[in-house]
Order: structure tokens, then C-alpha cells, then sequence
């Protein structure tokens, strides 16, 4: 009941525009993330896994496609 509240000062009726309880939900970690910066610092924190990845990924795979390469243009 209180969040159903909580749904109806935010503006929203329960049946407003198809708008449902879960949509509440998704609001309420939204409004919940944005003020404790968790999206932001999730944000930040996936761009620079990323990046991470792409470099292990180059290191990983750049010498063995420098040596494909090579073999391929030996026997052209």
C-alpha cells in the first residue's frame, strides 16, 4: 500500500497510459540509482571493462593473426 502511494504522488494511476506496477518498479530503481549515483558508477565501471576486454582480446589475438598473415603471404 505505501508504495502504491508512492505511486500515486509521483502522478502516476495505476492504469495510466498502461502503465502497471512493474513499471513502478523500474521507476522507483531508476529514481533509486540516479540519486545514489549506482547508474552512473555502473556506466563507468562497464566502459572500462570494455576496453579492458577489447585490449586483452588484441593481445591475445594480434600476434597470431601477424603470424596468419604472414604464412598467407608466403605462399602468395
Amino acid at each position: 500500500m505505501i508504495l502504491y502511494n508512492w505511486w500515486i504522488k509521483l502522478g502516476y494511476s495505476k492504469w495510466k497510459e498502461g502503465k502497471n506496477f512493474s513499471y513502478f518498479l523500474y521507476r522507483l530503481w531508476l529514481w533509486f540509482g540516479v540519486k545514489t549515483r549506482y547508474i552512473k558508477r555502473y556506466n563507468i565501471e562497464r566502459d572500462e571493462s570494455l576496453v579492458r576486454a577489447k585490449e586483452s582480446l588484441q593481445m591475445a589475438f594480434t600476434p597470431q593473426l601477424k603470424k596468419m598473415l604472414k604464412d598467407k603471404l608466403k605462399e602468395d
